[in-house]
């Protein structure tokens, strides 16, 4: 991966989140890094509601990796498990098998996952690109035992995904059958246009970088805050800096306009509409607003 860049004197909090479960390569050095930040303290934001919140406890919130949106039902690929929490009730286990959950994604039609083996089930300690359509059953559709993608986008019948061991960029363009590895712009997290598999921004410890033909080539996005994390929906792409700023983009990624605060370093990030929902320490916190406030709706996760 040619995207080592030197951090600053504190590592990055989504940074050791991420890359918490098999994310280090054969000689234990984490290959996907976050943009820095000066160090936070992750906190709720003083819009936040601490008693609205549900709390949640059991080993399966010792981390949250990914976090989607299923309409108003938030996604969350845990350490056991993908599960699913409806507002106002406790979250519920979704997969059948409590699969560690990495890179989470929806292409249209599928949802689709990597990650490690859970409890019972004898498969590799890399699944590979796994897919289901409803969350619940999932089955292998390629490199089982060969990657474990840490960030997955996409769009139509193309994926573009980030394996945790080397850092390699893979793109399939028939919905995750076979694979191209292409140049590494030293990408962080990855987004790719709803409904256009040809634009892509990603994010890097340099800034942003943007791609117009399916990642096969990036260059910087000019004058845009540096981001930690990137969500593109059907009418804009919002942005979560290193410190927890929000930003959004009606123009995908050209030019941006900052929103609010999640009061911290994020962990993950999902977008929905105007619905954001943004991990920060132990805390999962979502807006209705596009970003400009921001209240707790899942509290108690732990092991960051």
């Amino acid at each position: 991966m040619n995207g080592r860049l030197p951090l600053a004197a504190a590592v990055c909090v989504a940074a050791v989140l991420v890359s918490g479960c098999g994310a280090a390569g054969p000689q234990g050095t984490t290959t996907s890094r976050a943009p820095a930040s000066a160090p936070a303290t992750p906190s709720t934001p003083s819009t936040g509601v601490e008693g609205s919140a549900e709390h949640v406890t059991g080993p399966a919130w010792a981390h949250v990796h990914n976090l989607a949106y299923d309409g108003d039902t938030l996604l969350l690929g845990t350490h056991e498990g993908l599960y699913q929490h409806h507002a106002g009730q406790p979250p519920q286990q979704l997969s059948d098998t409590p699969f560690d959950v990495m890179g989470l994604t929806h292409d249209g039609a599928r949802w689709l996952a990597s990650g490690h083996p859970g409890h019972g089930e004898r498969l590799p300690s890399d699944l590979g690109l796994r897919a289901s359509t409803d969350g619940r059953t999932w089955t292998t559709v390629s490199l089982l035992g060969e990657v474990d993608f840490h960030r997955l986008t996409a769009a139509g019948t193309s994926v573009l995904g980030v394996s945790a061991h080397d850092g390699a960029l893979l793109r399939s363009t028939d919905r995750g059958a076979s694979w191209t590895r292409l140049d590494n712009p030293g990408v962080f997290d990855i987004a790719l246009e709803p409904g256009n598999p040809n634009r892509a921004l990603a994010t890097t410890q340099s800034g942003p970088v943007a791609s117009t033909d399916g990642g096969n080539t990036w260059a910087p996005v000019r004058g845009a805050p540096l981001l930690a994390f990137v969500a593109w929906t059907s009418n804009a792409v919002y942005g979560v800096a290193p410190d927890g700023t929000v930003s959004v983009s009606g123009d995908g990624g050209a030019t941006w306009q900052r929103r609010g605060s999640a009061g911290g370093q994020p962990g993950a990030l999902a977008a929905n509409g105007e619905r954001l929902a943004v991990l920060v320490g132990g805390s999962v916190l979502e807006s209705i607003d596009g970003g400009m406030g921001f209240t707790a709706r899942l509290t108690g996760i732990g092991g960051h």
